[in-house]
């Protein structure tokens, strides 16, 4: 889904849908719609495939700029992009390859964002799903780019989850199979990864067409105490809100396939991400497959993953100019030792026995419009409706100050559960 000022715009299997919502009414009605179906069904079906999967799934819907929708579909599995009038949804010029900015299969994740005029995006490029790509194309003075082919320190079995400009960067939000547990089997870790946004990648020697600047760290979600519960796996990520007046994220968690059900949320500060990726690079050393940080005396300069023009590369004018030695090392260390821990230092919020897959977030609730309530929904079918409190967890509430609506003034409370809401049995 889309949303531009009062138009939502949906993406479906052969269609794109646009509902007014100005209009005062409890069912909404698309006020307009385009279809846009496969020319390969047939030749889709001889390759084996499902009749159900042979069709234009549409997953990629985002902004190109103020009048233009950018729209990619799976086309029977052989993934196209094509540009349509935002108000007329007509199509204008011709169509593109999908390949690496939209996924071959409707099953495979994905994100994309325009940003600078280049389209970011995260996928895999191949038919096989072998090939995780997150790249960089389209832009009239950003030459494409991507990640390291079949690098499993750079991405192993990623599922996509979110893609949003911040600075100088751009950070993918993605859950993968942790090469730096491999010695536990298959487990699943959250990510955030960066990429700046001026790089033009490396030199002839290294790195060349591929990004310089690619960094992953651990997103930490866990319930502190003597044995810390982890929250590992990743579903969904919301776009930077004021938390406690500082930028944040809010991510949805849940626990392993193979453990008990649950979820919890944590917020994020954008400062302590970007914190997180000036930390110790990490390196497999010994037998036992054991990631210790590697020794700063180790680390190249300028720093590994650092844009050109900035920080410690203040002197290099372009990605392309970077030390053999640097871009070797960003090569050879994509991850970073470090996590980043949740804001508070614990969840906002948990749930046992539930495993929730989405949320939304609504930063304007309440009369005064100066309330935060999430919207969490679980894979049967629920809406839990969420109070999030509007005080900090390190900041200390006088006695005889009236306590915040969802703030119960115990350390750690941050949220008041409102209501829970059955899709399958509704109201009205």
């Amino acid at each position: 889904m889309l949303r531009l000022n009062s138009t939502l715009f949906v993406a479906a299997r052969d269609h794109i849908y646009a509902f007014d919502l100005g209009q005062d009414k409890r069912v909404l009605y698309p006020e307009r719609h385009l279809t846009w179906e496969t020319r390969d069904r047939e030749s889709c079906a001889m390759r084996g495939k499902l009749q159900d999967g042979c069709h234009n799934y549409i997953r990629v819907l985002v902004p190109r700029d103020a009048r233009t929708l950018f729209a990619c579909g799976t086309n029977a599995f052989n993934p196209v992009c094509r540009s349509y009038e935002a108000r007329s949804l007509l199509q204008e010029g011709e169509e593109l390859s999908g390949q690496a900015r939209c996924p071959f299969d409707a099953r495979q994740s994905n994100v994309a964002l325009f940003a600078d005029g280049s389209l970011y995006s995260a996928t895999v490029a191949d038919f096989q799903a072998s090939d995780a790509v997150i790249y960089r194309s389209l832009g009239a003075r950003s030459p494409p780019l991507r990640t390291l082919k079949y690098s499993s320190r750079w991405l192993q079995e990623p599922h996509f989850v979110q893609a949003l400009p911040y600075g100088p960067y751009i950070y993918f939000f993605f859950r993968e199979i942790a090469v730096e547990l491999g010695a536990l089997g298959k487990v699943a870790v959250a990510r955030v990864a960066r990429v700046c946004r001026n790089d033009r990648g490396g030199s002839p020697r290294v790195l060349e067409r591929r990004w310089t600047s690619f960094l992953k760290a651990r997103l930490q979600c866990a319930v502190p105490g003597d044995a810390v519960f982890y929250f590992d796996v990743l579903e969904a990520v919301t776009l930077p809100h004021a938390l406690h007046g500082r930028p944040a994220v809010l991510a949805l968690f849940g626990t392993q396939p193979n453990s008990i059900p649950g979820s919890a949320v944590c917020a994020f500060y954008l400062a302590d991400v970007e914190r997180a990726f000036e930390g110790h690079f990490a390196e497999p050393r010994g037998a036992a497959g054991a990631w210790p940080p590697v020794p700063e005396e180790r680390v190249p300069r300028p720093r590994p993953g650092c844009c050109a023009g900035m920080g410690s590369a203040t002197a290099i004018v372009t990605s392309g100019d970077f030390p053999d030695e640097t871009l070797a090392f960003a090569k050879e260390h994509p991850l970073l030792h470090g996590a980043v821990a949740p804001a508070g230092g614990r969840p906002l919020f948990t749930r046992t026995g539930t495993r929730l897959t989405q949320l939304a977030v609504d930063v304007g609730a309440g009369p005064q419009g100066n309330h935060t309530v999430l919207f969490l929904g679980a894979e049967d079918g629920r809406v839990l409706k969420v109070l999030a409190a509007t005080r900090s967890p390190g900041d200390i509430q006088n006695s005889g100050d009236p306590a915040a609506p969802g703030d119960t003034g115990e350390p750690g409370a941050e949220v008041l559960l409102l209501e829970e809401i059955s899709l399958y049995e509704p109201r009205w």
